[in-house]
């Protein structure tokens, strides 16, 4: 179980990521639960919802997930500053 102290020291901008990637898996109504979209896209679960909760993951598996989600690397970090400012 995570410390409140580590909740604190979590980059913003990852949460963010992780939220806008969640929201759009989300999006398809098929994808509503990671697992099936994990299994779906040969991507590790566990990755993925590393990604979603923001924590540390590697850019590499961010664009396979961006793939999957037929989102380009441009459109998908687009707004991510504004993101970021809704948390703070």
């Amino acid at each position: 179980m995570m410390k409140s102290t580590e909740i604190e020291t979590k980059d913003q901008r990852l949460i963010a990521i992780g939220k806008k990637v969640r929201q759009l898996r989300k999006s398809n109504p098929d994808f509503t639960n990671y697992e099936v979209f994990a299994f779906t896209h040969k991507i590790n679960k566990v990755t993925l919802q590393r990604i979603e909760r923001g924590d540390n993951f590697n850019m590499e598996s961010l664009m396979k997930v961006l793939d999957a989600l037929n989102v380009k690397l441009s459109a998908f970090f687009n707004d991510i500053d504004s993101l970021t400012e809704d948390a703070d």
